[in-house]
């Protein structure tokens, strides 16, 4: 990645409205969760310039541990004095050691073969450790800003679950979120596949917009937040699933 885009879109996860209320409905499931304590130790995998490994204060610093594949993310992240690693291309983080906690934030659907990678979470989580991971949902939503983002796939709930074997998962919760906004999501998809028929020029969604119109999508959004403390949402764009290793 060119280091301007890695400054671009470490201001898109600091500052879009999006990321902003995603950030932090991840960090009330984290609190709820799996962060029992300052020395739970977190390995946040596809952790970019460590926005969220620098977020959540609960956790000590020399207990956090991050891995990401663009290496100017990396030197960003380190900039920060966070421990950050190079991505392993064959998912062997044996030297990283075990963790009681794991983050994959819309990680899983970059990846082709996705359960060498669940594999791999569970061998360095410890029993009884937490993975909390969010994935894109309903492939109905499919649209050039997955192509551009190299997605192999979104997710629908229970096709999400299967993919955990009851015999080493237990999983504590999975929901959908950004359903409030899931007929304008739905919609702007629809437009924008609509536009690439007839020739348009290829885009992704995340691009800061008219500062009224940002505030009130993230108002609507963080809604959402009371909600997911206490009930599991039916349809979303987004999935967030959190399981623990038996």
């Amino acid at each position: 990645m060119d280091p301007t885009y890695t400054a671009e879109y470490e201001q898109f996860e600091l500052r879009h409205w999006w990321f902003v209320v995603r950030r932090r409905i991840i960090i009330d499931m984290l609190d709820r969760r799996a962060c029992s304590s300052p020395e739970t130790r977190w390995l946040d995998v596809g952790c970019g310039t460590g926005v969220l490994l620098d977020a959540h204060t609960r956790i000590a610093l020399k207990s956090k541990v991050g891995v990401e594949m663009d290496a100017a993310s990396v030197e960003r992240a380190r900039s920060k004095g966070l421990e950050v690693h190079p991505a392993s291309p064959d998912w062997n983080y044996a030297p990283l050691g075990q963790f009681d906690l794991i983050t994959m934030c819309d990680v899983l659907e970059h990846i082709e073969h996705e359960q060498v990678a669940l594999d791999e979470m569970h061998r360095r989580l410890n029993p009884g450790g937490t993975l909390l991971l969010t994935v894109p949902a309903l492939m109905s939503l499919w649209s050039e800003h997955d192509e551009i983002n190299h997605h192999f796939r979104r997710y629908r709930r229970h096709e999400l679950m299967s993919r955990f074997d009851p015999a080493r998962w237990q999983i504590d919760r999975c929901t959908y979120f950004c359903s409030l906004l899931l007929p304008m999501v739905w919609t702007v998809r629809k437009l924008k596949n609509l536009r690439r028929r007839t020739g348009g020029r290829p885009g992704g969604d995340f691009k800061f917009g008219h500062p009224v119109v940002d505030a009130t999508l993230k108002s609507i959004f963080a809604l959402e937040r009371p909600l997911l403390r206490r009930i599991n949402l039916s349809l979303g764009s987004s999935l967030l699933l959190v399981a623990r290793r038996r």
